[in-house]
């Protein structure tokens, strides 16, 4: 038996409803006919030819005070995972609103180490030197500053070994130029 006020399904022996409280005694006396029992009306029903069923007629909205408050069926408590705390960060260097910092890119003497220098180390210098800008885009500063200065390393290390072999094949060709003067002078 389903009860009228709050829908909820309940047996149909019961005398009261298991969600609201409603005496469905009460209910079920307003629907059986004066004199016959419960038993007999069910043979009469299986009998009797078949009939339209009863306009539901809705209870009244409010009844008696039954004791301790009871929520509807449909609000239960929350059943979920209690709220847990996201593991800590850092906080990061924010700058007002509408401001970034400015840090430099140095994308322009990546490529110059690239072209003229030594390219193996040119390459992480021009990659770093690209993240920059699309870092400071993103609102990463941190990490806009950290390519900023890999960028830097890396352009530093790229024009090191340029220099270094400039200065090698000027050693090399003044070291041939003193053994080829040498071979020359002492051949007369």
């Amino acid at each position: 038996m389903y009860c009228p006020q709050c829908g909820a399904t309940n047996d149909d022996q019961a005398g009261a409803c298991s969600q609201c409280g409603l005496d469905l005694n009460k209910y079920r006396e307003q629907w059986r006919e004066p004199g016959a029992q419960a038993g007999d009306q069910a043979q009469a029903a299986y009998a009797a030819p078949v009939q339209q069923p009863p306009v539901y007629q809705q209870p009244p909205y409010q009844q008696q005070y039954q004791g301790q408050y009871q929520a509807p069926p449909y609000q239960t408590p929350y059943q979920g995972q209690p709220y847990q705390t996201p593991p800590y960060q850092a906080p990061q260097y924010r700058p007002p609103y509408g401001q970034l910092p400015r840090v430099p890119s140095y994308l322009g003497w990546a490529i110059a180490v690239l072209i003229l220098c030594f390219w193996p180390t040119g390459i992480p210098a021009v990659v770093f030197a690209s993240q920059v800008d699309n870092k400071l885009a993103l609102g990463d500063i941190v990490g806009a500053q950290e390519s900023s200065r890999k960028a830097k390393m890396w352009c530093w290390i790229s024009f090191g070994i340029g220099v270094g072999f400039i200065v090698l094949g000027i050693i090399i060709a003044i070291i041939v130029v003193i053994v080829a003067g040498a071979a020359t002078t002492t051949i007369y």
